[in-house]
């Protein structure tokens, strides 16, 4: 008997250790899609299913049922989408299998308990479940499942009497068990995901960091020109001595907004530090870098920030350089040239783009 609870716990495990490995090395290489992850996390989980049936036909002693449990805890944490067809799936294994003789197994053992839990998924899970929720949750889906064994099978009735409690304990501990190693899981997968966003990103805007950035830029096709700009917000020291270092964290976030919003599908953005920022942005010339820079100075400085307590700031303006990124001097040489006009634009009146010759605004 116990040999027969391990094995079971074993295959539960097993699912799970097998579907957090999808996820974490997708996570990591992007080998496949979204659908086709859906659709192998599906794959796992019925197979998981037909596993503990076929464990069952071979230890016909033993009508513990625990086949329910991976359609029933899929239908809690996915939902309709992912428990439908994977129950679809054991469904038509189990007919092909045994045929119309086994139709009341089927029902009491997989589909009840997969819609009540789908039930429970739509009404509850969505707030948050709490263990002694799912403990009754469970308690029902157990008496459900031991239907088949009480009405159609006398001798296993008698079997199924005299070993209820352990049934029923078992039938609980295999549940939660899968339960906490999947919210342990979720965790795991959570902070890595988060450490990998804050290795590539900067932690105040959430722009790409300078490694990342470049790394990116570099990773870009040949097709039109690329341009590089450094842009710094003017007397950004008046901003954090006039209204604290917290209102000038507020207006870096919302100025990385702003230039990760301006045509996001021909730019990519980072944060080179402080209050300057770099951008990657691909045109087919340097009069349309020049237009559509000018386009986003011309938008700062008509925009109105405001301080966390709601009070108007006065209006803010930043100073560009733009250099051609040339692919064979690489973008350090074309970093380097922007941060020189930038520098150049700061000397000569700020609240411009100098690209080669100050362009002053009108």
């Amino acid at each position: 008997m116990m040999l027969f609870i391990l094995a079971n716990i074993g295959i539960l495990l097993l699912m799970h250790l097998f579907i957090q490995a999808l996820y974490l090395q997708n996570d990591e290489e992007k080998y496949f899609s979204a659908n086709q992850v859906k659709w192998l996390h599906i794959l796992i989980v019925s197979l998981a299913a037909i596993s503990l049936f076929d464990l069952l036909a071979i230890n016909s002693g033993q009508n513990w049922n625990w086949q329910t449990l991976p359609l029933v805890i899929l239908a809690m944490l996915h939902g309709t989408s992912y428990a439908l067809p994977a129950l679809c799936f054991v469904v038509a294994w189990r007919w092909i299998l045994e045929g119309e003789g086994t139709f009341a197994s089927i029902l009491f053992e997989w589909m009840l308990p997969t819609f009540l839990s789908l039930l429970y998924y739509h009404f509850k899970l969505k707030k948050g479940f709490h263990y002694i929720e799912v403990f009754f949750l469970f308690s029902f889906i157990w008496l459900i499942s031991q239907f088949p064994i009480l009405h159609f099978s006398p001798f296993n009735g008698e079997v199924f009497q005299k070993e209820t409690f352990i049934h029923f304990l078992s039938f609980q501990l295999g549940a939660l068990l899968l339960l906490f190693f999947i919210h342990l899981g979720k965790k795991q997968l959570q902070l890595i995901r988060k450490l990998r966003f804050y290795a590539d990103h900067d932690p105040l805007t959430h722009l790409y960091n300078m490694r990342k950035f470049v790394e990116v830029v570099n990773s870009q096709k040949q097709g039109p020109s690329y341009y590089i700009a450094m842009l710094d917000i003017d007397f950004f020291k008046r901003i954090n001595d006039t209204y604290g270092h917290q209102n000038g964290d507020e207006v870096l976030k919302k100025l990385a907004d702003m230039i990760k919003e301006f045509i996001p599908e021909r730019i990519i953005v980072g944060r080179y530090g402080g209050e300057e920022f770099i951008i990657c942005i691909m045109v087919y010339n340097e009069k349309e870098a020049v237009t559509l820079l000018e386009n986003l100075r011309g938008a700062i400085a008509q925009h109105t920030f405001y301080t966390i307590d709601g009070t108007e700031m006065p209006h803010i303006t930043v100073s560009i350089g733009l250099a051609r990124l040339n692919r064979q001097t690489g973008i350090e040489k074309a970093i380097e040239q922007a941060d020189q006009y930038l520098y150049i634009a700061k000397q000569i009146g700020r609240n411009r783009i100098v690209f080669q010759q100050p362009i002053i605004p009108s």
